[in-house]
This record gives C-alpha cells, structure tokens and sequence, in this order.
C-alpha cells in the first residue's frame, strides 16, 4: 500500500520531504536523494565530485520514478532508520566518516545539556580524558 506524507528526514540537516510510504519504507524524488544524502542521480549512478557508484538493480524504483531511500543510503554506505508510524527517517553518517572515528578513536564534537540544564560540548574538555555517561529512563 503506498501513502503520500510529510517526511521529516533528520540527516546533515533536518529535512521536511513529501515521501511515498510503502510497504513502511520511504521512496523520496532524485532531488530530495540530493538533498538528503548529497548525491546526485544521473545515467551513470549516483555520483558525489568524481565519486559514481552503479545503480542496477540495487536501487528499487517506485512505477512513477521515486527512489527507495532505504536502498540508495545503504548504497552510498549510509545506514538509514525508518519510523513509519511517525513519518521520520534518520540517516546516519557515511561508512569513511564512522570508520575513521573507530580507527583514530575520536568522537565526533557534540552539545548536550548536562545535570543542570547547561548545554556542554565535548571539545571543552579537549585534551582531557572524560567519561560519557549516557541514561534514559525508559
């Protein structure tokens, strides 16, 4: 069953996108894949500058052209989180960005708040050894 909704799309940046739900999967326009992953569809496959990686039969395609977006992010190595219910994605990093983080062993710089409410990055202790501490109470 396909349904057209409002998509938020939280990547690079946060995104509102008309998406196509189907069967619980999001299949968004070449230009919103541009948009939200940063790369651009041409006859050749996806390409980023120099960078163009084939499509084939990798990609699945809705009949009136949408692309799946769970297939495209996985193909340029980008794990994808798909929330139907709420009409949200998430899109993680690519593949070179979270592979170098677990080889240099340096975590990307965040702000969150702390104990009292202050918003903390993690570069202020830069040069420090710290200890993250993360909690939910569900």
């Amino acid at each position: 069953m396909k349904k057209i909704e409002q998509t938020t799309v939280l990547s690079e940046e946060v995104f509102i996108s008309e998406a196509s739900w189907v069967n619980d999967e999001p299949y968004v326009t070449a230009e919103e894949i541009e948009k939200i992953l940063g790369w651009q569809l041409k006859p050749e496959g996806l390409c980023k500058k120099e960078t163009c990686v084939p499509v084939g039969e990798k990609v699945r395609f809705t009949d009136d052209g949408l692309l799946s977006l769970e297939d495209t992010a996985g193909l340029v190595g980008q794990p994808i989180l798909s929330l139907p219910e709420i009409s949200m994605v998430a899109v993680g990093q690519p593949h070179e960005l979270r592979s170098a983080a677990l080889k240099n062993r340096i975590a990307p710089d965040f702000v969150l708040p702390d104990i009292s409410k202050v918003d903390r990055a993690l570069s202020d202790w830069s040069g420090k050894k710290r200890l993250l501490v993360a909690f939910s109470s569900w």
